[in-house]
């Protein structure tokens, strides 16, 4: 048996896939702008708004842990270059952030779930913007904390960090499971916790940077980590 009080969970193609959410949720944004503000899609495609996106990033690091500011934003600049006003520019967001959420899980994360939440509390780690509490599975998860939340991203500690305020439980008694070499797994090493890179794809590690305490291909092989089947 193992001394874990907290397992963490990765959103992002951890526990739903991530691109066909985004591109779901950036047609319906897109889509709401052809509607409600044509001039700016006459000028620019769903490609050049996007690319519009990336430039701000990169000249605004400040934004960089918060992907929902750095939308609104990049709004707010499209307005001004229109020389419209910032009313509609929540609504637009509000649209895109509502589409994001709408997430189709992974067929091994209910069952898993189900198996851990009578022995864990269970947490949601993300750099993104994803919210499991819009979810169909929210009421398994006791705790999320983000990157915004946090002020910086993973891997940086800070997000970990900010988990173990939340809870109170110290780092070695968390395990945080997720799909991103670098985000996930040295993230959760910098901060002192053990991990599980969650390997769907079954590519096998190639990493230099840190090696993994565990490797599974599915959540399922995760119980057998846990010593719960």
């Amino acid at each position: 048996m193992n001394n874990y009080k907290l397992i963490c969970f990765d959103l992002d193609d951890t526990l739903w896939p991530c691109m066909p959410t985004i591109h779901y949720a950036e047609d319906i944004y897109y889509q709401w702008l052809q509607q409600y503000k044509p001039a700016i899609t006459e000028k620019y495609s769903a490609t050049d708004i996007l690319e519009k996106r990336r430039n701000l990033r990169e000249r605004t690091p400040s934004l960089v842990h918060d992907i929902s500011k750095l939308r609104i934003q990049s709004l707010y600049e499209l307005a001004d270059e229109f020389n419209d006003d910032r009313a509609w520019v929540m609504d637009a967001f509000n649209t895109f952030y509502q589409a994001r959420q709408q997430v189709n899980f992974f067929d091994d994360v209910a069952p898993v779930l189900e198996k851990l939440k009578p022995v864990f509390q269970i947490a949601a780690v993300t750099n993104g913007n994803a919210d499991i509490y819009t979810t169909e599975l929210a009421d398994f998860f006791d705790v999320a904390v983000s990157a915004a939340e946090a002020g910086k991203s993973k891997p940086d500690p800070a997000v970990f960090q900010l988990l173990q305020q939340k809870t109170g439980v110290a780092a070695d008694s968390i395990l945080h499971v997720g799909d991103h070499p670098c985000d996930d797994i040295e993230g959760a090493s910098r901060a002192g916790i053990r991990n599980v890179w969650l390997d769907r794809q079954q590519s096998g590690w190639s990493s230099t940077s840190v090696e993994p305490d565990y490797i599974a291909e599915n959540l399922y092989q995760l119980l057998d980590i846990l010593g719960l089947e």
